[in-house]
């Protein structure tokens, strides 16, 4: 697996990252067992959303139970190297980069929402926190308070980074130009105007990380590793 430093956040994530909508078709037990194989097969990164019915709730199982091995582990019969190798086998929260996001309307709604999301990711912190509008760019001191609501929870330890996730192609580039954003999260796939795809350069010369939604055309895509070369092949 090959990873990337995502824009000015310095996190290093892995190429492909695990998007987890599906997971609201898969029972608790798979969703454990599919979670646990990306990590195993290098994926580090785990994007989700609140919107996700009950698939916070299967990423902090997983996270949870890979706690519960380590504690179970008798650590006087290992060496410190046979510990470090034991927990860098296992999604830990600490081996995880983690992204979600909200569609509340007001910052009070955002609010509740990342409270519920912390605890259902078994997490004090989420490493991303989008954002999600279709209809304009939330700012500090707007009305609705999205955005210093934001604020307040990376103040306060609960969020790392900023992000802002939209389908709308003129938002995504207001967004990049803002500085307001540390990720954005838009659709790009073989499917993409030459307008969209600049959306990869543009984010690059201004620091900003860009996650790709919709890599498969919600199934449209058929050819894997077509649709993930194109993307690798243009994040160049």
């Amino acid at each position: 697996m090959e990873y990337v430093t995502l824009g000015r956040t310095n996190l290093m994530v892995s190429c492909s990252a695990f998007g987890t909508k599906l997971l609201q078709e898969v029972s608790l037990e798979d969703s454990i067992e599919i979670l646990n194989t990306a990590f195993k097969g290098g994926i580090n990164f785990f994007d989700t959303s609140s919107a996700y019915s009950g698939v916070e709730e299967k990423i902090g199982k997983t996270i949870s139970l890979a706690q519960k091995e380590i504690e179970s582990l008798d650590v006087s019969n290992l060496t410190d190297f046979e510990v470090q190798r034991a927990e860098a086998l296992l999604p830990l929260r600490k081996n995880l980069i983690l992204s979600s996001g909200t569609k509340a309307k007001t910052g009070k709604e955002a609010s509740i929402e990342l409270e519920k999301s912390l605890e259902s990711l078994s997490t004090d912190c989420i490493d991303i926190y989008h954002i999600t509008n279709q209809d304009y760019l939330p700012i500090p001191g707007t009305d609705d308070g999205l955005y210093n609501e934001m604020l307040i929870a990376r103040r306060s330890g609960k969020i790392r980074f900023i992000g802002f996730t939209t389908h709308n192609l003129e938002l995504a580039k207001e967004a990049i130009d803002s500085g307001l954003y540390d990720v954005l999260r838009y659709p790009l796939n073989i499917f993409s105007t030459e307008e969209e795809l600049e959306l990869i350069k543009r984010a690059e010369k201004a620091d900003v990380g860009i996650t790709a939604i919709k890599t498969l055309a919600s199934g449209k895509i058929e050819n894997v590793p077509i649709a993930f070369g194109f993307l690798r092949q243009n994040a160049k």
